[in-house]
């Protein structure tokens, strides 16, 4: 009896020893550094130039106008006019400029009558109206270097045909323009 008492507590002790050690197994294994470098992000920011200005281009003039007190009627155009500077630096980066409609405030019925378009151009990046359905005024633009500027005029008519909106006021104080990265192969 003594025997088998003897023989279980080491088979025991036996069995815990083995267990105990079953993290500590490895097989073996090597590695090695290589002589790569950091990848890095770019950024693409939007600044407005302190050069905005409105100008009445109704039957052909052109006089700047405060458009606060502007009094518009059918028939009239207003257009506005600015200087827009993009940091942009990462390959294949491009983005998608245009004017941030929720930006234009005021009576319903004059906002729904107005006309609003978009002119966008530069002689330091690639700009190209957007062929997207739906993104009449989006201009997909390719910076040619870190800095770019471009010029943007957005112009805002009231229709001769326009029968609703009298008495109605825009504000046109907060006007934005919103630069979207692009996906790449887009």
């Amino acid at each position: 009896m003594h025997k088998i008492v003897t023989g279980a507590i080491a088979g025991a002790a036996g069995v815990a020893l083995l267990l105990g050690g079953a993290g500590t197994f490895a097989l073996w294994n090597a590695s090695a550094s290589t002589a790569a470098s950091s990848v890095s992000s770019g950024s693409l920011t939007l600044s407005a130039n302190n050069d905005g200005a409105w100008t009445d281009i109704t039957n052909g003039r052109s006089a700047t106008i405060n458009p606060a007190s502007a009094l518009m009627v059918p028939g009239n155009t207003y257009q506005f006019t600015q200087t827009l500077t993009i940091g942009a630096s990462g390959q294949d980066l491009k983005a998608n400029l245009t004017y941030a409609n929720q930006s234009i405030t005021g009576d319903a019925a004059l906002l729904a009558a107005t006309t609003k378009t978009l002119a966008v151009s530069s002689s330091s990046a690639s700009v190209v109206q957007s062929t997207a359905s739906g993104a009449s005024n989006t201009f997909v633009v390719s910076p040619s270097a870190s800095t770019s500027t471009v010029k943007v005029v957005f112009t805002i008519g009231l229709p001769a045909s326009a029968t609703t909106g009298q008495g109605g006021t825009l504000n046109v104080g907060a006007l934005a323009f919103t630069l979207t990265q692009t996906a790449i192969g887009s």
